[in-house]
């Protein structure tokens, strides 16, 4: 069993120790979130009433897998846990009332636990503690039924996504990486790849992610799972975590020409500062990075890219400048996370060296550094907040996609005021604008107003409220008058429609956003200052 970050995230881990089961047991797999009650989720188990829980911990279920722990400690159940969160400095979860811990892969390992039998791989009890760490032969989990397809899953497959692994292990050995500590890239056999691809074409997926740490470590093995999933016939996407630039030409030029929506990219940038990169053993060839992500970005590539503050090195002002320098690429996501110390990490050990104070409970954040202060990180975790909110959310894209050139110092300002309007967790859409229009008023934009009304109706399924006046009612019944000389319905204008201001293309326009009877969102029309129709964008 495990808790879960949300529904839509399903737990791997569970379904390959499931298929690698003792026959001679009844397994039962049990997902909760972390939104369920302790109480509800002891009265579940307790309608089962298992002869052994086995519970999956990372760093976001940790707390609540204390938790019960703890419940269940009167029931007096054999509880073995495994995961990364517990498999390196795991001294106080033995503290809890557990039986033994599973030190890394545990197919074969939990099951020899689950017996009881003598000398198990990375076995670790209150008696008996080991320095080995397990691993699965890929062969042998070739031969298990597939993890991917279970018939569990039938019901909801359509509503979750499906974490696939190509690989295990990772080439590189970034120092705040878990996955620098298993470097052997460990490969599942093409033919085995395909075979479960195939099946996609019909049970299909919310989205395909693949857990390969670098999915293009081998170019060319990466063209050919790649290509069989550009010809599978399905309708879903497929995301990868890739080194971009290590992508070889023709990687590129293979992604370059597909269908749009088919592939996304995750791509760790992390930062810009080449002593920060060379202090985390992270190499990076910053001009060929760019270079790629421009080439993908203008040939459709959806890219998630991700900066990590908190880094040695890296100071408040060179961290809004690899903030600048990604923000400029355009990529669809922008994730600034705050770099977390995670257990058995060589950047965790080395915490003293650069002066690092960190969060002792999960996620173990980064609090300070010695490049960094506690006032300056709180404030990147207020812009991040920001940042997520409008820009990745698209709900600025027209915005910000005219005002990039500032940079980090909108979304600064921004968080600025938003957090002065209202707490910002609870900040509503409404707000952000607000807050944008603020800030672009500080920066001196003229049409600050009808800038930001580009996005503001796209947000609304109904009729939102006015974020500025309207334009002069003269105007607005000139307008109508001309429409109305041209077929349109004069009820349907005054009752279902709003006439406001809009930009484009550094002009001052109007706009006119058309509802349905039922208030639903149809149709914006733009116009010239002239009444002259310049485009439709239906909905």
């Amino acid at each position: 069993m495990t808790f879960n970050a949300s529904y839509i995230h399903p737990n791997l881990a569970l379904r390959w120790l499931y298929v690698a089961r003792d026959k001679s047991h009844d397994v039962i797999i049990k997902e909760y979130t972390l939104k369920d009650n302790i109480s509800k989720v002891i009265d579940d188990i307790e309608s089962i009433k298992p002869d052994v829980i086995g519970i999956s911990v990372y760093i976001w279920n940790s707390e609540k897998t204390k938790e019960l722990i703890r419940a269940l400690k009167p029931h007096q159940y054999r509880i073995i846990l495994g995961g990364p969160e517990v498999s390196y400095e795991y001294e106080k979860w033995l503290l809890e009332d557990i039986e033994a811990i599973i030190k890394g892969e545990g197919e074969i390992s939990f099951w020899q636990a689950v017996n009881r039998q003598e000398n198990v791989l990375g076995l670790v009890t209150k008696d008996k503690d080991t320095d080995t760490y397990g691993y699965t032969d890929i062969a042998y989990l070739e031969t298990l039924e597939s993890p991917y397809f279970l018939s569990v899953d039938d019901d909801n497959r359509a509503n979750r996504y499906l974490y696939f692994e190509s690989s295990r292990g990772c080439p590189y050995r970034c120092a705040y990486c878990l996955s620098s500590l298993d470097n052997r890239v460990r490969n599942f056999s093409i033919d085995y790849i395909k075979k479960q691809l195939k099946i996609l074409e019909e049970k299909t997926p919310k989205q395909v992610k693949f857990l390969d740490r670098t999915f293009n470590s081998n170019p060319e093995r990466a063209l050919e799972i790649a290509s069989y999933i550009n010809d599978l016939n399905v309708d879903t996407s497929f995301q990868f975590e890739v080194a971009l630039e290590f992508f070889s030409p023709k990687l590129l030029e293979f992604f370059a020409n597909t269908k749009k929506g088919k592939f996304r990219f995750e791509v760790g940038v992390q930062s810009f500062n080449d002593e920060t990169l060379k202090s985390i053993r992270r190499y990076q060839n910053a001009d060929k990075l760019t270079a790629n992500i421009h080439f993908l970005k203008q040939n459709d590539i959806v890219m998630h890219t991700d900066l990590i503050a908190g880094l040695p090195y890296e100071d408040y002002d060179s961290f809004k400048n690899s903030f600048f320098k990604l923000f400029s690429l355009k990529t669809d996501e922008i994730q600034m996370g705050i770099l977390k110390l995670l257990k058995g990490t060589s950047l965790r050990s080395d915490c003293q060296k650069y002066a690092i104070t960190y969060n002792e409970l999960p996620p173990y954040e980064v609090l300070s550094t010695a490049w960094i202060s506690k006032e300056e990180m709180d404030r990147i975790k207020l812009v991040a907040k920001v940042i997520d909110k409008t820009y990745n959310s698209k709900r600025l894209k027209e915005t910000f996609d005219i005002l990039f050139i500032e940079g980090y110092d909108i979304f600064e300002i921004m968080a600025d005021y938003g957090s002065r309007i209202v707490k910002i967790d609870k900040i509503q859409v409404y707000d952000y604008f607000m807050a944008l229009y603020l800030t672009l008023e500080k920066f001196g934009y003229k049409d600050a107003s009808r800038l930001i009304l580009n996005d503001y109706y796209k947000q609304f399924k109904e009729k939102p409220k006015a974020l500025f006046e309207r334009p002069d009612q003269e105007i607005r019944k000139d307008f109508y008058r001309y429409l109305i000389s041209l077929g349109y319905d004069e009820h349907e204008l005054n009752e279902y429609s709003i006439f406001d201001h809009a930009y484009k293309n550094q002009k001052a326009i109007y706009q006119l956003v058309t509802y349905s009877n039922k208030h639903h969102l149809q149709s914006i029309r733009y116009f010239d200052l002239d009444f002259n129709l310049i485009d439709i964008i239906y909905y």
